[in-house]
């Protein structure tokens, strides 16, 4: 197991889950996506595009480029 503490995106998804009281498809249908295609966010098999940062910005209140330094760091592993 690492020991850095960045989160990947999908710990980091799961956390605005939870830090904004709400569940999956209800932050699933705020950002615009399928349960599906949350669940391969939180995953890790779908990758965080621009646009999808922009949304989760927009749910969120994260900067997009917070979620795409993410998506980044994520696939250097």
């Amino acid at each position: 197991m690492s020991r850095h503490n960045t989160p990947t995106p999908g710990q980091a998804i799961l956390e605005g889950i939870e830090w904004l009281k709400m569940d999956k498809a209800e932050f699933a249908r705020r950002l615009g996506v399928s349960a599906e295609l949350l669940e391969k966010l939180i995953d890790g098999t779908q990758p965080i595009t621009r646009e999808l940062a922009e949304s989760l910005e927009s749910v969120t209140g994260s900067p997009a480029a917070y979620w795409k330094m993410l998506e980044s760091k994520a696939h250097k592993n």
